[in-house]
């Protein structure tokens, strides 16, 4: 499990008795391993910064009935992480390729071109491809199965 602190922004009641209310909650995206200023750090974070500066949110069941501004400790499963980081970046990648490779393949016999672009005109469109893919796949995984969702773990002081 992924663990982080973040700060309670905004409380949603409950729909039904049953069920418990939801809280928003912001938390700061970190600078990566802690190595960055390091010497042999990568350095990766600096990349990031500037694309990820403002805060982030998180909407999760309000177990703990935690009130507006508490720190609490939320926690995602490893599984979730996995699963987003196969949808977002594996899917795309292989049809990245596997575009490339037919575009090298079949585009001279459909439509020779006078430049060899073929390949690259193949992996911009299995790139494309590949980011509707995985948008749909998410979706679709959404609505039909009830994933593992980000949890609080704690009540801080």
């Amino acid at each position: 499990m992924a663990e982080r602190e973040a700060q309670v922004i905004e409380i949603i009641p409950a729909t039904q008795p049953e069920v418990p209310g939801l809280v928003r909650l912001q938390f700061e995206t970190s600078g990566g391993c802690g190595r960055c200023n390091e010497n042999g750090g990568c350095g990766g974070v600096s990349i990031a910064q500037p694309l990820c500066s403002k805060p982030k949110t998180l909407l999760v069941p309000n177990r703990f009935g935690v009130q507006m501004g508490d720190k609490v400790l939320v926690a995602i499963p490893d599984a979730l992480l996995s699963q987003g980081v196969t949808r977002a970046y594996l899917i795309p990648l292989l049809l990245l390729f596997a575009g490339s490779i037919l575009g090298g393949a079949l585009l001279p016999v459909v439509a020779p071109v006078q430049w060899q672009v073929t390949s690259d005109i193949g992996a911009i469109a299995g790139a494309g491809v590949g980011l509707i893919a995985a948008w749909a796949q998410l979706q679709r995984s959404q609505r039909s199965q009830a994933m593992a969702v980000p949890h609080i773990v704690r009540h801080l002081v």
